[in-house]
C-alpha cells in the first residue's frame, strides 16, 4: 500500500521554478553582454576640442619660417697689417661712418714711415742744392759766352789789320795767316759755347723732370705709409648697427681680414623657407603677413628663388613702409602668404591630422546632444595653415572633433563621456 507524500510535488515545482529563474537570469546576462559588446567605445570629452562648420570667405594661405634679413650689409676689412690693441665696439652697438671699431699697432709700419719721410726730406734738400748749382753753371756759361764773343771779335779785328799790313808790305803773309787761323779757332769756340747756352734750358728741364719724378715717388710712398698708419684705426665707414665683431685683442691681422659686419637696420626683408609643394603657388607681388612674436607686420613677396634646396624654396618678402621700426636683423619670423580667396564656401578650423596635400579626411561629427559622434568621410578643397575648405560631407553648423582621432578611425561611432 502506497503512502502519499504531499510535499514531493511542491519540491518538484520549486525545482522547476529555480531552473526557470536561472534560465531567465542567463538570458538577461547574455542580453546585457551582447548590448555591451555592441555599445560604441567611449572617450573623455576633456581630451579633445571641437570646431563648427561656417560659411564665409576662405583665404588660401601658405606659411614659411625664417628670419629678418638686412640686404645692406657691409663687411669691414683692415687695410693695414697689425696686432689688435683695442676693440672699441661690441655687436649690437650703433655706429657712424667715422667711428673707430678696432685699433691696431704696427712698429714696422711706423719705422717704414719715418724712413720714407727722411728720404723725402733728403731728396728735397738735394734738389734745392742741385738747382743752386745749376744756376751757377748757367752763369758760368754766360761768362764763357761773353769771353768767347770778345776773343772772337778781337781775333777778327786782328785778322783784318794783318791783311792790310800785308797789302802795304808792312808785315809778312805768314803773320796774316796765323791771325786768320786763330780767328777760325775762336769762331769754333764761340759756336760751341753758344750751343751749350742754347741747350742748357733743355738739359735743365730734363734734370728737373727726373728730380721731380723721384721726389713725387717719395711723396707717394710717404702718403701711402701715412694712409696705412691711419688705417691702423679701422673705421666703420657706414652708419648702422654692428652685427658681428670678428676679432679680439691680441690677434694679428693680415691685410684684408674681416674685422666686423655692419648692417643698415632701416632696410629689412623677411627671408623665409617655403616647402617645394607650396612654392608653386608663390609669385612676386603677393601680400603676406609677418608674425614676429607678439608683433605682426604686412609685406609683399619680392623674390622667389628658382632652385630647391633640401625640399624648400627661399622667398624674400619686403616689409611695408613704416613697419620696420624697432625690428632687428636675425629676428625669427613666420610669414603667411596669401595665395587667393574664395568669397563664399564652407570653412572649418584645420584638424592637425589633415596634410597639406590631402583631398579627403575622416572626421567625427557630434550629434545634437553632444554625447555621441559619428565618423564622416569629408571631401576637402583648398587647405591653409589655419582652415580647410569643405567640398562635401559637412553642413553649416556641424560640430566637428578637431583633435587627432587616428586611433578611433575603425569605429563608425563613439560615445562622449
Amino acid at each position: 500500500m502506497d503512502i502519499q507524500r504531499p510535499n514531493a510535488r511542491k519540491r518538484r515545482y520549486r525545482r522547476w521554478g529555480a531552473l526557470a529563474a536561472a534560465g531567465i537570469a542567463l538570458a538577461l546576462l547574455a542580453g546585457v553582454a551582447t548590448s555591451l559588446v555592441r555599445r560604441p567605445p567611449g572617450i573623455d570629452g576633456s581630451t579633445f576640442w571641437t570646431g563648427r562648420v561656417t560659411r564665409g570667405e576662405f583665404v588660401h594661405e601658405i606659411t614659411g619660417t625664417g628670419t629678418l634679413h638686412a640686404p645692406e650689409v657691409r663687411a669691414v676689412t683692415n687695410r693695414s697689417e697689425g696686432v689688435v690693441e683695442r676693440v672699441h665696439v661690441l655687436a649690437g652697438q650703433v655706429v657712424g661712418p667715422d667711428d673707430v671699431l678696432v685699433e691696431l699697432s704696427s712698429p714696422t709700419l711706423l719705422q717704414d714711415l719715418a724712413k720714407a719721410r727722411s728720404e723725402l726730406e733728403t731728396a728735397e734738400i738735394e734738389e734745392a742744392l742741385r738747382k743752386a748749382e745749376e744756376e751757377d753753371s748757367y752763369l758760368d756759361l754766360l761768362v764763357a759766352l761773353a769771353s768767347a764773343e770778345a776773343d772772337y771779335t778781337t781775333a777778327r779785328i786782328e785778322t783784318e789789320i794783318q791783311q792790310r799790313l800785308v797789302q802795304e808790305g808792312a808785315t809778312s803773309a805768314l803773320e796774316a795767316q796765323r791771325a786768320e787761323v786763330r780767328a777760325e779757332q775762336l769762331t769754333k769756340n764761340l759756336d760751341a759755347v753758344q750751343a751749350q747756352v742754347a741747350r742748357f734750358p733743355e738739359t735743365r728741364a730734363a734734370r728737373e723732370a727726373a728730380a721731380k719724378a723721384r721726389i713725387e715717388q717719395l711723396r707717394r710712398d710717404v702718403a701711402r705709409l701715412e694712409e696705412q698708419v691711419d688705417d691702423l684705426e679701422v673705421r666703420a665707414s657706414l652708419a648702422g648697427v654692428v652685427q658681428e665683431m670678428k676679432v679680439e685683442e691680441g690677434q694679428r691681422l693680415a691685410v684684408g681680414s674681416e674685422v666686423a659686419r655692419i648692417v643698415n637696420p632701416k632696410v629689412l626683408i623677411a627671408r623665409v623657407r617655403v616647402s617645394e609643394r607650396d612654392a608653386v603657388f608663390v609669385e612676386p607681388g603677393q601680400p603676406a603677413r609677418l608674425e614676429m612674436g607678439r608683433r605682426t607686420a604686412s609685406g609683399k613677396v619680392t623674390r622667389v628663388e628658382p632652385t630647391v634646396r633640401d625640399r624648400f624654396v627661399t622667398v624674400d618678402i619686403a616689409l611695408a613702409d613704416g613697419e620696420m621700426t624697432g625690428l632687428r636683423p636675425d629676428l625669427s619670423v613666420t610669414a603667411r602668404i596669401k595665395i587667393d580667396r574664395a568669397p563664399e564656401t564652407l570653412i572649418l578650423d584645420r584638424p592637425p591630422q589633415v596634410r597639406d596635400d590631402a583631398q579627403t579626411a575622416e572626421l567625427f561629427v557630434l550629434d545634437a546632444s553632444g554625447r555621441r559622434a559619428r565618423r564622416v568621410s569629408v571631401e576637402l578643397g583648398r587647405i591653409s595653415p589655419r582652415h580647410i575648405e569643405i567640398k562635401k560631407g559637412l553642413d553649416v553648423g556641424d560640430r566637428v572633433i578637431l583633435a587627432d582621432m587616428s586611433e578611433w578611425l575603425d569605429e563608425r561611432e563613439i560615445r562622449i563621456r
